[in-house]
This record gives C-alpha cells, structure tokens and sequence, in this order.
C-alpha cells in the first residue's frame, strides 16, 4: 500500500511539473487521492490524541500534587493542634509564657487582656461563635440605625422640597391673575378708545 501512494505521489508531482496543472483524474487516481488525504488526517488525529493525552497527565499528576500538598498541610495542623493540646494545663486554658501571648478576643471596654483558650472543650469554640454573632448583630444594628437616619434625611429634604414647589406654585399663580388683570384693563381701555 505505502509502494502504491509513494508511487502515486511521485507521478503526480511529474505530471503537475510537465503540464503547470493538475490532469483529469482516473478513478484509481482519484481513490489514491483520497487514501492520501484520509492518510493525512489520521496523522493529525494521531498527533491531536496524544496532546490530549500528554494534557490529561500533566492533570493528573498536578492532581496528585495538590492532594500531596493538602495531606501535607493537614498533617501540619493536626500536629499544631496537638502541641497546642500538650501546653493546656488540665482547666483546658493555655499555659502562657511571656514571650507566648496570643489575644483571641480584642480587649473589652475594660480594656483587660484575654488569653487565647484551648479548643480542646465544644464551650470554647460556641462562645467565640456567640461572640461572632453578636458582633454581626451589633453591624446590623449600626447599619440599621445609619439607614433610618438616611430615611429621616430624605423625608425633611422631600418636606422642603413640596414647600418650595407650593410656594412656588402659589408665585405663579399670583404672576398669571396680576397679567390676568393687566390684560382686562388693557381690554377695557381699547373698548373706552
């Protein structure tokens, strides 16, 4: 088969050269063609399948890297977790060096300073959560009351403005009775005339 297409190839071009154009086709020739360009795209459909393929291992093992990297970084916080375990004392609170101070709350209006506690007890971790919803809550409340301020703003501007525009109206009217009055008294003075 790869005899005949090389063949085929080879009298084409000669032909091609001889003439300047292309020859009318046999049906042997015109199937030999047609193997060509069928031949040609299989090689490109070869090539584009092995991209794919190199592309999906490039993925994969990417993949495999970044699950490497989470186990790694899981490890890291388990083992943080347990030396943090290892320095509570036996209340469950930290054992603080001076050089060893961690704040986990900010310091209250008494200005006293908290000390990080283990997360060793479910209470721990449920007061930090109530603490955190009750600073959400207090933003509401803030945002709440900045919109109610914001309201009360509109409603006077609004006010001011239906005054303005009643008393403006209210000069309007008065303009067009006095051209009203100058416009009969100019007519009865044409009537006198």
């Amino acid at each position: 088969m790869e005899r005949l297409l090389a063949k085929y190839k080879d009298e084409d071009t000669k032909n091609l050269r001889k003439s300047g154009s292309e020859e009318e086709y046999t049906e042997l020739q015109q199937l030999l063609e047609d193997i060509t360009a069928y031949h040609l795209d299989m090689q490109d459909t070869v090539l584009e399948q092995k991209s794919k393929k190199a592309s999906a291992e490039r993925d994969r093992l990417r993949g495999i890297e970044m699950r490497q990297a989470a186990m790694e970084s899981m490890k890291k916080r388990k083992k943080a977790v347990e030396d943090f375990e290892d320095d509570t004392d036996e209340a469950g609170n930290y054992e603080v060096d001076d050089d060893d101070y961690i704040p986990l709350l900010p310091p209250g209006p008494e200005k006293k300073a908290r000390v990080m506690q283990g997360r060793s007890s479910k209470k721990s971790a449920i007061e930090y959560l109530m603490w955190k919803q009750e600073q959400k809550a207090s933003i509401k409340d803030r945002e709440l009351d900045l919109k109610q301020q914001e309201l009360e703003f509109q409603k006077a501007k609004y006010q001011e403005g239906k005054e303005e525009r009643e008393h403006r109206q209210e000069m309007n009217r008065l303009e067009m009775e006095e051209k009203r009055t100058f416009l009969e008294i100019l007519k009865n003075k044409r009537k006198d005339n």
